[in-house]
Formats: C-alpha cells, sequence, structure tokens
C-alpha cells in the first residue's frame, strides 16, 4: 500500500512537471511550482527527486518508453513502411493531447546543458513489446538477427541531434532501415537521401504541430505529407499498397 503511494505520487510529479516544462520551459518551472500543482509538500518531491534535472530526466525517460512501446505496438501490426507511417500520427495525436510528449520536445528545444545522448540508442533495448522491431531491421547499435547493417548505417545522417529530437530520430531510422531490408524502397543501397529526407521531415512534424493544431487538421496534413513522400521513397506504381491516412478516429 505505502509502495502504491509512493508510486502514484511519482507519477503526480511527473505530469505536473510535463505540465509546467511544457508551458514555461525547464528555466521558468518551479519545483514549488511543480508539487503544489501534483498536490504534495516540497518535502514530498524531494523524497522522489532530488533536483529539477532528475525530474526532468524523469519526464523525457517516460515520453521515450511511451514512443517506443507505442512504435513497437505499430510494428508488429504491418510492415515497416507502414509502421513508419502510423508512427507518424501517432506523434501529432500524442503532441495534441499529451503534456509528457510536448514537454520532453521542449527540454530537447531548450538543451539546458544537463542532457546528452539518448538513454537508449534503438529500438532494440526498449521494453519486450518492441521485439518485432528487434528482428525487422538493423538499429543504430550492435548486430542484428537480420543480417549486416549497409556500411553506412554506422554513421547515420542526423547523429549529432540531441534529447528527445534524438529518441525519435532513432525510431524513425530504425523503422526506415526496417523497410529498407524488407525490400519497401527502391533505394536498397543504403544512401542517406531516403533517411535524410524522411528524418527531416518526421522531425518537422514536432515543429509544426507542437503549438497546437485541431485533430482533423493535423490528419489532414501528415496524409498529405505522406502522399507526397512515399512516390519517392518505394518502388514505381507500389504506393497505393500503402495506408496514408489514419488507421481510426483521432483524438480530438
Amino acid at each position: 500500500m505505502v509502495q502504491e503511494r509512493s508510486e502514484r505520487t511519482r507519477g503526480r510529479l511527473v505530469e505536473a512537471g510535463a505540465v509546467l516544462f511544457d508551458r514555461r520551459g525547464y528555466a521558468g518551472a518551479t519545483l514549488g511550482e511543480i508539487a503544489a500543482a501534483a498536490g504534495v509538500t516540497k518535502g514530498a518531491l524531494y523524497f522522489h527527486f532530488a533536483s529539477k534535472e532528475e525530474l526532468a530526466r524523469a519526464v523525457s525517460g517516460q515520453a521515450e518508453r511511451s514512443l517506443r512501446s507505442a512504435c513497437a505496438e505499430l510494428r508488429a501490426a504491418s510492415s515497416p513502411l507502414q509502421g513508419l507511417i502510423d508512427a507518424g500520427y501517432w506523434l501529432v495525436d500524442a503532441l495534441g493531447v499529451d503534456p509528457v510528449i510536448r514537454a520532453a520536445f521542449r527540454l530537447g528545444r531548450e538543451d539546458a546543458g544537463w542532457q546528452s545522448a539518448p538513454t537508449t540508442a534503438g529500438l532494440t533495448t526498449a521494453a519486450p513489446a518492441t521485439a518485432a522491431l528487434t528482428t525487422a531491421g538493423p538499429t543504430t547499435v550492435g548486430p542484428t538477427t537480420a543480417g549486416p547493417a549497409p556500411a553506412d548505417s554506422r554513421q547515420p545522417a542526423f547523429a549529432d541531434i540531441r534529447g528527445f529530437h534524438s529518441v525519435w530520430a532513432g525510431v524513425v531510422r530504425d523503422l526506415l532501415a526496417g523497410a529498407r531490408r524488407a525490400g519497401e524502397l527502391r533505394d536498397r543501397s543504403g544512401g542517406l537521401g531516403p533517411e535524410t529526407l524522411v528524418v527531416t521531415a518526421a522531425c518537422g512534424l514536432e515543429v509544426v504541430f507542437a503549438d497546437g493544431c485541431p485533430a482533423e487538421e493535423r490528419a489532414r496534413r501528415v496524409g498529405a505529407l505522406w502522399d507526397w513522400l512515399l512516390p519517392c521513397l518505394v518502388r514505381p506504381g507500389t504506393a497505393g499498397g500503402y495506408r496514408t491516412r489514419p488507421s481510426a478516429p483521432r483524438p480530438a
């Protein structure tokens, strides 16, 4: 019972921290305000988090787990390229409704000096639910059961991206690599063109939708983006085999 209460308190602090980090940024959010928003004393906050930096890391870590878990489920239900398309929809929906995801991106943009490379590198280090991603294509580290990665994948484009943008870019690279290995891409040589195009477009989704956009407009714009990207990525005549619209009604 005590442990359950402690976990609930910690969860409230992470959620409250996310809301205030999203609203005011890392420097603008104070621990006193976060504790008050969570309905706990400042002493209770320090019991769970020794510093604001530690709380910010917890927010970013929760966002990373949510992203990896969602993308693993999407990949398990479809091909790597369809999973990548659906991951874009998941992200813009999360930007509309989830302050933890929004806060993680804002913390990444601000880069207050405490951030480093993501705590996990590639989808192989995620929770067990990501097993389908491990065998679907190469990650940015280590061998996989699918065979050796293309030579240039050892030095992926945008390797210097930091914060949560780095996590998202890594997920996109892994799914795109899986699509290449599955023969879904017209360019199977491992060139940086498709990766540069898709990672740039995917990271741009956060910039476009971070400040709010109606759900219907988000879906319309993401669909239009993929209508243009797909013919550049896949073999002629195969773009029609992919769904570029949401698979279910999007949340408001």
